[in-house]
């Protein structure tokens, strides 16, 4: 048994570029998102079967305990459409409908609740697998838990992120520190990139201790040592900033709470859901299969 902790956004959004834009429900509202995540939901249930589950949710982009450190993080990004926030509330309510757990916060990223249930949540007995296509989970991964890109059928475990990106699972943090993230436009170290990122914490271990040994990072056997030195001591402020956004925070209180069990479904919830969003007759019949089959007695 494991523990599956969904990285929901994810999934929405791959739904939200799929080749369906075109689908709507009955009030001729766009939901291919919503339709495409259902199916990946139906996909996970039917082929796991999984007995511990939760789907974390993001709230906003516009305010974070990110937000607060550095007023610039994520600024790169516009607001989602409001055709797309509706479809992230379906999905939400579709969940919910289901009996699994969903969990978010106006001050904490889905990353950190993810990473707050797998702390207090997973352990050796319960292995934890992470449904996600972000890199920046991969440093929650002990040492019997996945990383898992569920669509593209891609797994991590341990070892392979250490292959991967040259770095133990808890140094990725620091690499994407010291590398920067435009994706979450997190300032990094002019000219190092992973690969040098990784020489660095391979011989430092950490940001912290290499911090400690700036004047001698040109001393190293690789090729423009000498130029990453002098960007380290003229940028080194950087670093009392980006580390503090690329670890994710693994003691938010709130999630020692939840419970991650599975409970019975609201089949006539999921019954209006699926005749407001307009399911076609497969993907009627397949899930009204499952919930006779599976849903009302989960565990």
């Amino acid at each position: 048994m494991r523990l599956f902790l969904v990285d929901s956004s994810i999934f929405i959004f791959r739904a939200w570029y799929g080749p369906q834009r075109q689908r709507v429900n009955l009030r001729q509202q766009p939901n291919q998102a919503f339709v495409g995540f259902s199916d990946f939901v139906y996909r996970l249930l039917t082929e796991q079967a999984p007995h511990r589950l939760v789907f974390a949710f993001d709230e906003s982009l516009s305010k974070s305990a990110r937000k607060e450190i550095y007023s610039q993080y994520k600024a790169n990004r516009s607001p989602a459409p409001v055709d797309l926030k509706r479809q992230f509330a379906w999905c939400r309510q579709w969940l919910e409908a289901l009996g699994i757990t969903c969990v978010s916060s106006t001050r904490w990223e889905a990353d950190d609740l993810i990473g707050s249930l797998a702390h207090y949540h997973g352990s050796v007995e319960l292995p934890v697998a992470i449904l996600t296509a972000d890199k920046d989970l991969a440093q929650l991964i002990n040492e019997q838990d996945i990383w898992w890109a569920y669509l593209d059928d891609k797994i991590l475990d341990y070892r392979a992120i250490c292959k991967k990106y040259g770095v133990r699972p808890q140094q990725i943090a620091d690499q994407l520190a010291l590398t920067g993230d435009k994706v979450d436009n997190i300032p990094g170290i002019p000219e190092i990139g992973p690969k040098t990122a990784a020489r660095l914490l391979k011989k430092y271990d950490t940001i912290d201790n290499l911090r400690r040994h700036l004047h001698e990072v040109g001393e190293m056997k690789f090729r423009y040592a000498g130029n990453i030195q002098r960007a380290l001591i003229e940028h080194e402020a950087l670093l009392d900033v980006s580390p503090r956004l690329t670890r994710i925070n693994r003691k938010i209180k709130e999630m020692q709470q939840v419970d991650t069990g599975r409970r019975p479904a609201d089949v006539a919830e999921l019954k209006r859901i699926m005749h407001e969003q307009a399911f076609d007759n497969a993907r009627s019949t397949r899930w009204q299969s499952y919930l006779d089959a599976a849903v009302d007695s989960p565990e």
